[in-house]
């Protein structure tokens, strides 16, 4: 930009003096040089103006200071008398030009127009060799920041003193990744800030992300006149990384979004470096956790891991009834529980999502996600510290019956803590002496059901789900509880089982969760 002051300055290198005018408007701006000798008001008059004259077509002094008033009214920046035609400058424009604090300069006579012009461009020329320099200075040095991998702030530092206003980045879920403000104000008025865009253009932001194009947004301040921001994307190999987010206020300057642009390239480059190692880490540990998933755990210290397994609460699977889903379903899962969670691993295995957090699930929040979608089921672990690489292993495991508790009962979300008998029972089916224990107990009653075609073996499990509750089981056979009562001492008759007993109804709830299982278990492996 070339002030007044600028050009002041090489004026007077010539004889050409600023004679009125004081130094009030010495920072305006001049875009550009004009000559005008006629008396019209004309359009092509523009603001930021340097207009040459000799006032040689006005009738008399009032006419000029007439036209000096309509120039300053349409933000013209300075005026240069030429002497050709009036060899002395008339007092009353001087004294105008003093009291309106409107910059008038006094041209020779023998030097022509294009003198006067050449020494405008002459500085431009400067300006702009002088700003190209700088740029290519800046972009050198965003460069050097990138290929030491220093953090964002490094990169902000340098667009934010470039442009003089407030530049903050902001990862994908508008977080604060990163930001450079004036020495006037404190990290929570950039918090603020931040709120009041994501408040006021929340939608206009997320475009940004899914056009992946620039805009521009206004925001009303607290008590304040409104502020202009830049909104731009960062994006590297189609990955989106983040927000750019810059105040325009008093940022004309065409080589601010030289600057700008340079900027994000480098940020861009930055955050997919960072992305990249990021990639790396959570790569290497997802394969070591699924080494551990197989049994692995022996050759494994919670020191092998770049997250901290220590601070590891649970462990969840997610099993969807369209394996085809599965990657938007782990895209709506880390976008609403691991957001934030630099410490969790989220991730596909085995056709399954298996989310490792730091964090304790919400039994209230989950549920209502569920709502929205029916076709998955959820198995969270145990809630305990991962003290051990052992103790991923069975927090899996646990994640794992959750899940299988869950088909077998037809339920969206099981937690292993709020499990009962059942989790004993899956697991102890598996051992060779107690893989027919169902058969061994409740055989009988298999067998005279099959053969009289009854209803005991129901009858019995109802009766001790509502743990000898007469009348609860006999609301739900939809029976007289006489029937109840025949029932259960034909029960009692044919397994010769005392079944109030407390280690009788232990085992027999054991064999029909046994029983339940064998039953439904194939179709789920």
């Amino acid at each position: 930009m070339i002030t007044v002051k600028d050009f002041a300055d090489v004026l007077e290198r010539d004889h050409i003096l600023q004679v009125s005018g004081g130094r009030q408007n010495m920072n305006k701006e001049i875009a550009y040089l004009t000559s005008m000798e006629l008396t019209e008001k004309t359009s092509r008059m523009k603001e930021k103006g340097f207009v040459m004259t000799t006032f040689h077509a006005f009738k008399d002094v009032n006419q000029m200071i007439s036209h000096l008033e309509w120039m300053q009214e349409i933000g013209i920046s300075a005026v240069g008398f030429h002497t050709a035609a009036l060899k002395t400058i008339p007092k009353e424009v001087i004294d105008y030009s003093h009291t309106h604090s409107f910059p008038l300069f006094e041209i020779p006579q023998e030097i022509p127009y294009y003198v006067i012009h050449e020494k405008y461009n002459k500085l431009v020329n400067q300006r702009e060799n002088e700003q190209a320099s700088k740029i290519h200075k800046l972009n050198e040095k965003l460069m050097e920041i990138v290929l030491l991998e220093k953090d964002l702030n490094s990169i902000v530092k340098v667009i934010g003193e470039y442009i003089n206003n407030v530049v903050c980045v902001l990862d994908p879920y508008f977080d604060l990744m990163a930001y450079w403000k004036t020495k006037e104000q404190t990290r929570d008025e950039i918090k603020h800030l931040i709120n009041l865009i994501i408040n006021q253009h929340k939608e206009n932001v997320l475009k940004v992300r899914f056009t992946n194009r620039e805009t521009n947004i206004a925001v009303k301040m607290d008590g304040l006149a409104e502020q202009n921001f830049k909104v731009a994307p960062l994006f590297s190999k189609m990955s989106f990384l983040g927000y750019l987010i810059i105040c325009q206020n008093g940022t004309a300057d065409k080589f601010s979004e030289e600057v700008i642009k340079n900027g994000i390239r480098a940020l861009s480059l930055a955050a997919y470096n960072k992305n990249t190692l990021l990639h790396y880490q959570k790569s290497k540990d997802i394969e070591m956790l699924e080494g551990i998933f197989q049994g692995e755990s022996d050759d494994k210290s919670l020191s092998d891991f770049y997250m901290d397994l220590k601070k590891v609460r649970c462990i969840f699977q997610v099993q969807s009834s369209s394996p085809e889903t599965l990657q938007s379903k782990l895209q709506m899962l880390s976008e609403s529980l691991i957001e934030n969670e630099t410490n969790s691993r989220l991730w596909i295995y085995n056709r399954k999502i298996v989310g490792v957090i730091d964090s304790i699930l919400d039994r209230d929040r989950l549920a209502k996600m569920l709502t929205d979608y029916p076709g998955i089921r959820i198995g969270v672990s145990a809630i305990d510290e991962g003290n051990h690489c052992s103790k991923m292993k069975a927090m899996y495991d646990q994640s794992s019956v959750g899940l299988l508790h869950g088909q077998i009962h037809d339920e969206q979300l099981v937690f292993w803590d709020e499990m009962g008998i059942e989790k004993i029972a899956y697991n102890l089916q598996s051992h060779h002496l107690f893989q027919n224990f169902d058969e061994e107990l409740l055989g009988p009653l298999f067998a005279y059901d099959q053969e009289k075609n009854a209803s005991l073996t129901e009858t019995l499990y109802t009766y001790l789900k509502h743990f000898f509750n007469l009348q609860k089981s006999s609301g739900e056979l939809f029976v007289h509880p006489n029937t109840v009562k025949y029932r259960l001492q034909k029960i009692t008759e044919i397994m010769q089982v005392d079944i109030q007993n407390p280690s009788n109804y232990s085992m027999l709830m054991l064999a029909f969760s046994i029983h339940s299982y064998k039953q439904k278990a194939d179709q789920f492996q």
